[in-house]
C-alpha cells in the first residue's frame, strides 16, 4: 500500500528558475578574512539558484555594515590596527538581501613592522603587465613589451629604462617584433638578446634582435633555426644563449618542440645542439653553479608535464633527473617560478596543477638529483608572481593571484629553517608584475594586472627593501 501522500503536479526546470528569481540569494559560505594595516581582505562563495547577485552587504564585529559589490572579493578599509574583528557576508539581488554567513575567524590589523620597506617610485610612462625586465650592467632596468587591453595593439612595442639612482623612467628605441612569449636574455656584454615569440595571430617566430644600452636601440641579428615561442632562454658560463623548447607551427597547428640550439654572440651566429628528451613548452630553466641547466615542467598540449632534464654544454646533451611532485603551472606568464638557492639547489614555488592553486614548494637537490618538499607558502598563488634570491640569501616572493584576484602579499623563504613569512604588504595587489633585482639591494616591482570588475592594467611602481 502506498504511504497515503498525495504527490504534487511535477515543476519544470524552467518554473524551479522562476521561483530562484523570486528568492533572496542563501548565505555566502567559507568567508574568508586577511588582516594587513588597517584592513582586512574578505573572500568568500556565494550559494546559486536564488537569481544574480547584485551586490553584498559586510557586517563587522564593530556593528558597521558596509557595502560592497557583487564579486565575492571585498577590502575593508579604515579599521584600527590591533583591534580584533569578525565579518559576516550578505548577497543582494533583485529581491532583497538574503541571510549573513556564518562569522569569518577574528583577525587583528597590524602596522607594517620595521625592514622590509615598500615605497612607491615613479610610474612608467605605459600601463602593461606580463612585461619582461632585465637589470643591465650600468644598473638600470629594461622593460620590454608586455600587453594593455587599452592599447592598439594590445602587444607593446613600446621600451622604457627605470634608473635607480634618480627614480625616473626614459623611453628607449621601439621593440622590432611586437610579440608574446619571447625570451630576453642580458648577454655577457651587456646587450640583451631578445628571441622568438609570436605574434598578435599566434605566428611563432623566428627573428632575434639585439637591444644596445649605449645607443638604446635594437637591432637585428640571425634568426634562430626553428621559430618557437614560449622557449627557455638561458646564458652559459661560457657566454653562449641555449634556447630550447617551445611552441612551433607544425603541418596540423601548433606544437611543443624538444629542439635546443646555441646563439654565439661573438659571430651572430646559431648551431644546432642535442634535443631535450621531452618536447615541452613554458617550461622552467635554470643555468646550476657547475654551468649546466636544469629544465623542469611545462607542458607538451594536454596537460602539464613534471620531468625534469640537464643539459651538459661541454656534450651538447641532455639527461633525464628527477621529476617534481606535482605539475606547476603559473597561469597567465608561462613557466613555474624557479630560483637558486645560496647553496646552488633550485627552489620552485606555487603555480596551480590538476587540484587547482598550489601553496606547496620543493627544493632540487642537485648532489642527488631529486626534488624535495619544503615549507608550503603562507599563500598560494599562480599568475606571474616574482620569485626573486634577495642579497641577504633569501627568496621573495611577491604578487600573483589566488581564486579571487591578485594579491599584495609579499612572503620570504629562507632555506636555513625551510620556512616562509609573512613580510610587509606590497603597496599595490597586482598579478604578472615585472620584477627586477637592483644592486643596491632593493627589488623593483612594476606594472602588471589589478584587481576589479574588469581587471586593468597599471603603470604604477615600488620597490621594497628586505632586510
Amino acid at each position: 500500500m502506498g504511504s497515503g501522500r498525495t504527490r504534487g503536479p511535477a515543476v519544470s526546470d524552467d518554473a524551479r528558475t522562476d521561483l530562484a528569481l523570486q528568492a533572496v540569494p542563501p548565505a555566502p559560505t567559507l568567508v574568508r578574512a586577511v588582516a594587513s594595516d588597517a584592513s582586512v581582505r574578505l573572500t568568500w562563495l556565494d550559494g546559486a539558484g536564488a537569481g544574480q547577485v547584485t551586490a553584498h552587504v559586510i557586517t563587522g564585529s564593530d556593528g558597521h555594515d558596509r557595502p560592497s559589490g557583487p564579486e565575492p572579493l571585498a577590502q575593508v578599509t579604515g579599521l584600527v590596527n590591533a583591534q580584533s574583528y569578525s565579518f559576516t557576508v550578505a548577497a543582494v539581488n533583485s529581491i532583497g538581501v538574503g541571510p549573513s554567513s556564518a562569522p569569518s575567524v577574528p583577525v587583528m590589523p597590524q602596522p607594517p613592522t620595521a625592514g622590509n620597506t615598500w615605497a612607491m617610485t615613479t610610474p612608467m610612462p605605459t600601463a602593461r603587465d606580463r612585461a619582461a625586465a632585465v637589470r643591465l650592467r650600468d644598473g638600470r632596468v629594461l622593460v620590454v613589451a608586455g600587453s594593455d587591453p587599452q592599447a592598439t595593439p594590445s602587444d607593446l612595442s613600446v621600451v622604457e629604462l627605470f634608473d635607480p639612482a634618480t627614480s625616473t623612467w626614459t623611453s628607449a628605441g621601439a621593440i622590432g617584433a611586437v610579440a608574446s612569449g619571447f625570451g630576453l636574455t642580458l648577454l655577457t656584454d651587456g646587450r640583451v638578446l631578445r628571441t622568438g615569440g609570436f605574434t598578435g595571430a599566434v605566428a611563432p617566430l623566428a627573428t632575434a634582435e639585439l637591444f644596445d644600452p649605449t645607443t638604446g636601440s635594437w637591432t637585428s641579428t640571425a634568426a634562430m633555426v626553428t621559430a618557437r615561442f614560449g622557449h627557455s632562454a638561458v646564458l652559459l658560463t661560457d657566454g653562449r644563449l641555449l634556447v630550447a623548447g617551445g611552441t612551433t607551427a607544425t603541418p596540423t597547428g601548433l606544437g611543443a618542440v624538444a629542439t635546443a640550439e646555441l646563439y654565439q654572440p661573438s659571430t651572430a651566429q646559431w648551431t644546432a645542439t642535442g634535443a631535450l628528451a621531452t618536447a615541452r613548452t613554458n617550461h622552467s630553466a635554470t643555468r646550476l653553479l657547475d654551468g649546466r641547466v636544469l629544465v623542469a615542467g611545462g607542458d607538451a598540449g594536454a596537460g602539464g608535464l613534471t620531468t625534469a632534464e640537464l643539459y651538459d654544454p661541454g656534450t651538447g646533451t641532455w639527461t633525464t633527473t628527477g621529476s617534481l611532485s606535482t605539475v606547476r603551472q603559473n597561469d597567465d606568464v608561462c613557466c613555474p617560478g624557479t630560483a637558486m638557492l645560496p647553496g646552488g639547489d633550485v627552489l620552485i614555488a606555487g603555480g596551480s596543477g590538476p587540484q587547482g592553486l598550489l601553496d606547496s614548494a620543493e627544493i632540487y637537490r642537485v648532489g642527488a638529483g631529486t626534488w624535495q618538499p619544503t615549507g608550503n607558502l603562507v599563500f598560494g598563488r599562480d599568475a606571474g608572481f616574482g620569485l626573486i634570491p634577495v642579497l641577504d640569501g633569501r627568496i621573495l616572493i611577491v604578487g600573483g593571484r589566488d581564486d579571487w584576484g591578485p594579491l599584495p602579499y609579499a612572503e620570504l623563504y629562507d632555506d636555513a629553517t625551510g620556512l616562509w613569512t609573512r613580510t610587509n604588504d606590497a603597496h599595490y595587489a597586482r598579478m604578472s608584475p615585472a620584477t627586477a633585482l637592483l644592486a643596491d639591494g632593493r627589488v623593483l616591482v612594476t606594472g602588471g594586472g589589478r584587481p576589479g570588475s574588469t581587471l586593468a592594467v597599471t603603470a604604477t611602481a615600488e620597490t621594497v627593501s628586505p632586510t
